[in-house]
């Protein structure tokens, strides 16, 4: 069973796991889990805030255009291959969640689900969408990670809620 937490008190380990092994990016009522590497969290309009990139070449990508909400799923150690998985492969391609064993549980305040496996979860509703703009991206940044020219979208998805296993 869940129980809300308050939005930051488990920011360090999520954080943590953004930039070591990743998070979990579910999109869809289905679900479709996406690993992320990028991301922040803040305070932005007296909101707290989840920011996130998304290629628009990705199906997650898409999911988001259709249904404006994700979920942020922490995982733990020990879904590293399946984090490794939830990367390498496409959900337009495999379902993702069958590969992995995932189970989804409903979220709150949200449509998209959230992985069980992960311990802690972030629902979060999009409230803004910008893309980059190559012209104003400092050009090292441009050649090390946009050599295809497959610029980024910035979602600003408010945290309606932060839950976590007991």
């Amino acid at each position: 069973m869940r129980e809300r937490i308050k939005t930051f008190s488990n920011l360090n380990l999520t954080l943590e796991n953004l930039y070591n092994n990743g998070l979990l990016l579910m999109s869809g009522e289905s679900g479709n889990p996406m690993t992320i590497g990028w991301g922040t969290v803040g305070i932005v309009w007296h909101k707290s805030i989840f920011t996130i990139l998304v290629r628009p070449s990705r199906y997650s990508f898409k999911l988001i255009e259709e249904l404006p909400e994700f979920t942020i799923n922490v995982p733990t150690p020990e879904l590293k291959k399946e984090v490794a998985y939830c990367g390498a492969y496409s959900g337009r391609d495999v379902n993702k969640i069958e590969k992995c064993n995932f189970h989804l549980g409903r979220s709150n305040h949200i449509s998209v689900p959230y992985i069980k496996e992960c311990p802690i979860h972030y629902e979060c509703k999009i409230v803004n969408k910008n893309d980059i703009i190559n012209s104003e991206l400092d050009k090292n940044i441009i050649s090390k990670y946009y050599t295809q020219g497959d610029f980024h979208s910035v979602y600003f998805g408010e945290i309606l809620g932060v839950y976590k296993e007991k």
